[in-house]
């Protein structure tokens, strides 16, 4: 099976309206309640998604986005669950020179494909751009997530992030510098 992986700016509305369907039907309807705003956040933030396809099937996606201070703040002191609540004003272009906040929303692998190395290959693809962001002088200060399921948060575990809080099966957590820089 050959694997393509697909970012950004290679990716068309129609790619990123797939990525909802697949999210869908692995999270269920309720996932998305906004759609509107979400791809409104994928035009504001393009590079942000990193999509695995075989031919022309998808086969899963990791989304992320640049973020405001103030996105972390809420998630760490308030313990808010940021998802499809996120706003498009909360969404920000990576700044050269300045500290940068990353927030990854979003890893789905269709049930099909999985323990096939998707979402390794994912998350790698991911950790190269945020190398190479940072390398480039964009500085990443935080990369947070949240896990609602048992697999979310057994790979955020093996990928050595670190729980902050975890309540009504939600956890927060948030990945260290050394994920993307030593690879």
């Amino acid at each position: 099976m050959d694997i393509i992986i697909r970012t950004g700016q290679e990716l068309s509305v129609e790619d990123f309206e797939s990525t909802l369907d697949l999210d869908r039907k692995i999270f269920g309807d309720e996932i998305v309640t906004n759609q509107g705003m979400a791809v409104k956040r994928f035009l504001k933030f393009k590079e942000g998604l990193i999509a695995a396809y075989t031919g022309n099937t998808l086969m899963g996606f990791i989304s992320f986005f640049g973020v405001a201070a103030s996105v972390y703040q809420r998630a760490v002191f308030e313990q808010a669950y940021i998802d499809d609540n996120l706003d498009v004003s909360d969404v920000l272009p990576l700044e050269k020179g300045k500290t940068n906040d990353i927030l990854i929303l979003d890893l789905a692998v269709d049930e099909s494909f999985r323990h096939h190395g998707i979402s390794k290959q994912l998350h790698e693809t991911l950790w190269d751009y945020l190398r190479q962001k940072h390398n480039q002088g964009y500085l990443i200060e935080r990369i947070f997530c949240f896990a609602i399921t048992a697999e979310g948060h057994q790979s955020m575990l093996f990928l050595g992030a670190r729980a902050i809080w975890s309540k009504d099966g939600i956890t927060l957590f948030e990945l260290g510098k050394e994920i993307f820089m030593a690879r």
